[in-house]
Order: structure tokens, then C-alpha cells, then sequence
């Protein structure tokens, strides 16, 4: 290994460690809620008035900080080409401001890149790092762990929250496994509402967003990306589905009033906001505006809010039409929740909330669990000088379009998550080193295991219920690490051969040939020696891996950024 690149990695990023405190007492308060709508940001063409971005309605006044600290502020310079799509659409614009909107600022590591929140009249919930978080909406109290990776559910271990949505008197949890947890919010108990681990009925379904239908307490909603379609679902076992276009990728679900809106992304990389209603989707809901990088869509009664542009603009679309109703510019926010009501938008970015317009409502919060810096869910560590090169050669060369073969999806034979990327191409075809660097692990001695020794992993998987480290490396096969000259570890895996003279310590170059692709260590390698072969490839920064607790889409597109067409 690179001793000198790694120790000097870990100077720019600091080590990587989580705290974890118990579960704490989730306290009641009392929602606070907008008295005003705010100014329009003066544009150069006049905005015409429409619809306010949310109904305002008399609210009492934020219980005082007990230390009077300086009000935190912000900046977020107008952007234009926002401002223009308003006025192109006779819709209003508006620009998160402290003149707005209030600011919550957390300690420096309290969530780095939330992607999930839900508020009640009591509390806000965030999903950051894998870690259910819970915030007192009143009181400047720092944040608590409701649930983590490595606690235990019913006798499950939780591996890695993807979603949450708020369903009545429940908190429910989406893991990437299939699982949803639920935390009765008054009895402070966490139980397994459903375990879709194991192979089932289906033995590739991967559900990727949690919602719920906010005019309607039991009904929860959930998004598959495998199979292509929408689901209601009860805790009585009762459902109903919508398919969706085969060629998308689904990307978040909401809901209300027996109304299900679905935001997913095309093949061209813009995205698309649907309406299903009964059994049907409804062709009067056409948006018109054009999205991109999508990442969240909450439904109310008056408003369909879409978070796109990665987090930089919201959108209001109109119920029943999608027709524009307003653009707000917004400064890294990375996820947002309505009030039940649909009366009060919060955003987060990270270590902060927004709450818009309260602009009264700003306040630092003290410390909580911290997360020191790297961490796997902050998109700024995955940033890489180097552009990569494709692992394997040949015509339309792309990532794959499915969810199922990227990092992060569930494999549910062994009960684990996968780690890396899948190019699947024919037995022994060229594998290619994708950036330069050193050789620090290469299995050439490696021998095809039997079948019973698969059986036996198996069977300790599933009295685990997960798939333990050393099973992991087992299912690699003959592998090769490569420590990367922008610091990144590729493990390239499942290979039927090492090219000659690629050893332990052999410094490569992008593009250099350094083995065949195989199936070695999947579960069909004892039976056959070309059946299921690919190449499975892995980013890896110290013990994470590229796509750990971030949406599916945020994984696709740094992989995107990262290859060369």
C-alpha cells in the first residue's frame, strides 16, 4: 500500500469515526408557523403574483435560546437562470434569505448530508449517515440517535437506513436490505413492520424511497427501481401497485388524498414528476418545467414541492395540473418535509435547518453525537482529479441502467448490500486498469471454492441475518486493489484471470490491461465457469465504499462524473 498517499489523505480529511449515544426521549412541543409571506426577490422582468409557496397562518413566537448568542446567517446569491424560468412560466420566484426564513445552525459534524426528513407537531426527524435522528423543534437541545447501523430489531441487525416517513403515530425506516422498521413514536419502541431480506417471491427487488399519504393515517407508500413501480401498503399486508415506464429510474414517492406522485429519471438525465390515481396515471398532471438531478418530491394538498438541481432550487407545481406555481432558489439544501398541515416547509443542508419564512426563528444548537470528517456520505470526498478510464472496452459503453447492479442495492441470497458496480460482458474479455496506481492486493493463488463451502457461508448468512466482512471478501473471488493516485483504493473483482507480472506492489497505468473478466466467488461459479460472469468494481476511501448512505441517484451521478463517455 501507499503509505505516503494514504497518511497524507488523512491529513486533508481527518479520521473517520461516528459517536453514538442511546436513544433519548423524544419531548413534545408545539409547531411554529409562518405569520407571513415573504417579498419576492426583485428581478429585472416583474414576477407576477400566484399562489403563495405555502398557506401562512398565526403562530406563537419561538421559545427563546437560554444563552443569547448572535442570530446566524447566510448567503445565497441570486442565480439568474432560476429567476428566468419563473418569469418564462408567470410563476413567483423566491431566494431563501435571512430577510425570509430562519436559520438553525448546528455544531460543525452534526449531519453531513442528510437525505431524508420528516417533521410533526413535535419533533423533526433526520436520516444522515445511516442514523435516525431526532431534534426538538422548540428547545435548543442537541440531537439524538434513534437508530443506527449494528442495532438490532426483532433480532435483525439494521445494516443501512435509506428512507423514513412519518405514518400516523409511527416513524417508519426503509434499510437498503428491504426492511422497514417502525418506532412507536408515544411507547418509544422500535419494531420490524416487515422484513423483505431473504429471497422471496423475488429475488432482485430494491426499494429505494419510503413516503406516506399525508391525508391519510395507515397509508404508507414505497418506490421499487428493479421491477419498476409504485406500491401502497398497509401493515395489514393489503396493496396496491402502478407500473412505471420500463426505462427510468425511480428516484422518490409521495402522496396525498389518495393521490401518488412519483419523480424519476429519464434515460436523456432530465427527470419526471407523474400522477397515479385508482389504477391509472392521470394525464391532466403535465408538468412542463424542465428538471434535473432530482432528488426529493413532497406532496401537500396545495403544492407539489420537487427538489432538483441537486439540491440547489425547489420547485411548486400545482396539484391537479403540475403547472408551475413557483421556483425558489435555495443555498445546499440536501433534503426538505412539510408540517402534516402543509403549512410550514423545513429544509436541511449540513449541520443546519432552515425554516421558511420565520425569519424571527434563528438559533445555534449545542453539540451532539459528532461525525469527524470523512465521511462516506459527503459528496465533496468522492471529488477526484482524475478522470477514469472504462474497466472494459467495446461499443456504448455506459454505467448500467439498472439500480439493482450499483453500489448500495440489497443482495438478498446472502442478506447484505452490494458495494460496487457491475459491467456485465462476456466471460474472459479485458479488464483495464480505470486510473493509475499501485497494486496492493492481488489474489493469484486463488482456487475455485466448492459448493459446499458456499452452502456453508450461506447458512451462517442467514443465522446472522447479514453478511459478515470475511463472507464478503469470499464472495469476491479472485480479486485486485489498486491504490488509485487520487487516493481512492479500486477493487476489482469476480476475475478469471490476473494478467501476468500484476503483483503486490506492481505500479499500473490507466487503461493498462490487468486481468479477464470471470465469476469467480458468485454463487454460480461452482456449477459453471461462465455463468453470471461480469466484472464487479468498488471505489473504496479507508473502511467506505463510493455510494455508502446516499440516494441511489446521488451514487449514479459521481459515477457519472467520474467516467469518461
Amino acid at each position: 500500500m501507499n503509505r505516503v498517499r494514504l497518511a497524507l489523505l488523512l491529513l486533508l480529511v481527518g479520521p473517520l469515526a461516528c459517536a453514538a449515544p442511546p436513544p433519548a426521549v423524544i419531548q413534545p412541543v408545539v409547531p411554529v408557523v409562518p405569520t407571513v409571506l415573504p417579498t419576492p426577490v426583485a428581478a429585472a422582468t416583474a414576477v407576477p403574483s400566484q399562489t403563495p409557496l405555502i398557506n401562512p397562518t398565526a403562530a406563537p413566537t419561538p421559545e427563546p435560546s437560554a444563552t443569547a448568542v448572535p442570530r446566524p446567517v447566510w448567503q445565497n446569491p441570486l442565480d439568474l437562470a432560476m429567476r428566468d424560468t419563473a418569469v418564462s412560466a408567470n410563476a413567483a420566484f423566491y431566494s431563501l434569505l435571512p430577510e425570509n426564513s430562519g436559520l438553525w445552525q448546528f455544531v460543525a459534524g452534526s449531519f453531513w448530508h442528510p437525505i431524508a426528513l420528516a417533521v410533526n407537531d413535535t419533533t423533526a426527524f433526520l436520516l444522515d449517515g445511516g442514523r435516525v435522528l431526532a431534534l426538538d423543534m422548540r428547545r435548543s437541545t442537541p440531537l439524538t440517535v434513534l437508530l443506527q447501523p449494528g442495532d438490532v430489531v426483532e433480532n435483525l441487525v439494521v445494516q443501512e437506513p435509506l428512507d423514513l416517513a412519518l405514518v400516523g403515530a409511527e416513524l417508519l425506516v426503509l434499510d437498503r436490505v428491504g426492511d422497514v422498521y417502525a418506532l412507536d413514536l408515544a411507547a418509544k419502541t422500535w419494531r420490524l413492520e416487515q422484513s423483505l431480506r431473504p429471497i422471496g417471491e423475488t429475488s432482485s427487488h430494491y426499494f429505494v424511497a419510503l413516503g406516506h399519504d399525508a391525508a391519510s393515517g395507515d397509508v404508507r407508500l414505497r418506490l421499487e427501481t428493479s421491477y419498476r413501480y409504485a406500491q401502497t401498503f398497509f401493515a395489514d399486508g393489503r396493496q396496491r401497485l402502478w407500473s412505471l415506464p420500463e426505462e427510468v429510474l425511480p428516484v422518490d414517492i409521495s402522496g396525498v388524498a389518495d393521490q401518488v406522485y412519483v419523480l424519476w429519471r429519464n434515460p436523456d438525465r432530465t427527470a419526471t414528476v407523474a400522477l397515479f390515481q385508482e389504477t391509472m396515471r392521470l394525464a391532466a398532471f403535465a408538468p412542463t418545467v424542465a428538471i434535473t438531478q432530482p432528488r426529493q418530491i413532497v406532496a401537500t394538498e396545495t403544492a407539489v414541492y420537487v427538489l432538483d438541481q441537486a439540491g440547489q432550487r425547489l420547485l411548486s407545481l400545482q396539484p391537479q395540473t403540475g403547472a408551475l406555481q413557483a421556483v425558489v432558489q435555495l443555498p445546499e439544501v440536501t433534503t426538505f418535509a412539510a408540517t402534516p398541515a402543509g403549512d410550514q416547509l423545513v429544509l436541511a443542508g449540513r449541520d443546519r435547518l432552515y425554516f421558511w419564512q420565520q425569519p424571527e426563528n434563528g438559533r445555534f444548537v449545542p453539540a451532539g453525537p459528532i461525525l469527524t470528517a470523512p465521511q462516506p456520505h459527503d459528496t465533496a470526498v468522492w471529488h477526484s482529479p482524475l478522470t477514469y478510464t472504462w474497466p472494459i472496452s467495446g461499443d456504448y459503453l455506459d454505467l448500467t441502467p439498472r439500480d439493482l447492479q450499483m453500489p448500495g442495492a440489497p443482495r438478498h441470497y446472502r442478506l447484505g448490500i452490494h458495494e460496487g458496480t457491475d459491467f456485465y460482458w462476456a466471460n474472459g474479455t479485458p479488464v483495464y486498469a480505470a486510473a493509475a496506481g499501485t497494486v496492493i492486493r492481488a489474489t493469484v493463488d486463488y482456487e475455485r471454492p466448492s459448493q459446499i463451502t458456499f452452502d456453508y457461508r450461506r447458512a451462517e448468512n442467514i443465522e446472522l441475518s447479514y453478511t459478515t466482512p470475511e463472507n464478503l471478501d469470499f464472495y469476491r473471488g479472485m480479486q485486485l486493489w489498486i491504490l488509485q493516485e487520487d487516493g481512492f483504493v479500486a477493487r476489482y473483482a469476480h476475475l478469471s484471470a490476473i494478467a501476468e507480472g500484476v503483483e503486490m506492489g506492481t505500479a499500473v497505468t490507466a487503461g493498462q490491461q490487468i486481468g479477464l473478466i470471470g465469476n469467480t466467488g458468485s454463487p454460480a461459479s461452482p456449477r459453471s465457469e461462465t455463468e453470471d460472469a461480469h466484472l464487479h468494481l468498488e471505489v473504496w476511501l479507508d473502511d467506505s465504499y463510493l455510494g455508502q448512505f446516499l440516494r441511489p441517484i446521488e451514487t449514479r451521478e459521481l459515477l457519472e462524473q467520474r467516467f469518461t463517455p
